[in-house]
Parts: C-alpha cells; structure tokens; sequence
C-alpha cells in the first residue's frame, strides 16, 4: 500500500485488502479514475469488479479499502470519505506521508449509513 501510495503521489491512490476473517493477505491495486484524482479517489469500476471476482476466486473475502491523502501527515476519513464509505464490514486505510517523506498508515472502522468514523487497530507484518 506504501509503495503504491508513493508511486502515486501526488495524486490519490486507491486499492483493496483480501484476506480471512481480519487478515489481509492480498493487495490489489486499483486505478484510481476520479476527475481530480490529486484532491479524491475513485476507484475504476473494471478493475474494482475485477478485483472482487479475483477475491472470490481465491476464497477471499473484502478485508479493507485503502487510499491516500498524499498530503496529510495525520491522514483521516474526509466527509466525502465517509459518504462513500459503502462496506462497513470492511476496515478503511488512509495513506499519509510525514515532513520527512515516510508513510503514515492510519485504520478506520467508518459508518457510512450513521455518518462517523473512529480510528481501529491494526497491526502489520514483515
């Protein structure tokens, strides 16, 4: 996820996690194809379909949705990420990047039917 954020930037990135149960174990990068993908994220309908039939192929389920605010050193859901927040089974992760250029990941649990957002754990390996 860090590597596709810094790729992107400075425009938004956009991808989702697979996993079981709380465990991602695939990273699928998505296009981000929103008209002003320097200030939003949309994720290319193709490649987010696409994605999700590979997860059911694979015997994944949606663990999470991560994008980017490239610059934020303290990323977190904007309101237009809460009212896009359609899976709130699944975590949200905001990609920021601190003043010395290193990435900031931080989790969200978001509720787009009661319009909140609170931040979740997490823990990351290797």
């Amino acid at each position: 996820m860090l590597a596709h954020a810094r790729a992107r930037a400075p425009e938004e990135c956009c991808g989702l996690l697979g996993g079981e149960g709380n465990r991602a174990v695939s990273v699928y990068r998505l296009r981000n194809a929103a008209p002003r993908p320097e200030v939003a994220y949309e994720a290319a309908p193709e490649e987010l379909f696409g994605a999700q039939r590979e997860m059911r192929a694979r015997g994944e389920r949606l663990v999470g949705i991560y994008h980017s605010h490239p610059r934020s050193t303290e990323p977190e859901p904007s309101r237009a990420d809460v009212r896009l927040a359609f899976y709130p089974e699944a975590f949200y992760f905001i990609i920021g990047f601190d003043e010395g250029g290193e990435g900031v990941l931080r989790a969200f649990r978001i509720s787009e039917r009661e319009g909140f957002w609170e931040s979740a754990p997490f823990e990351t390996e290797g």
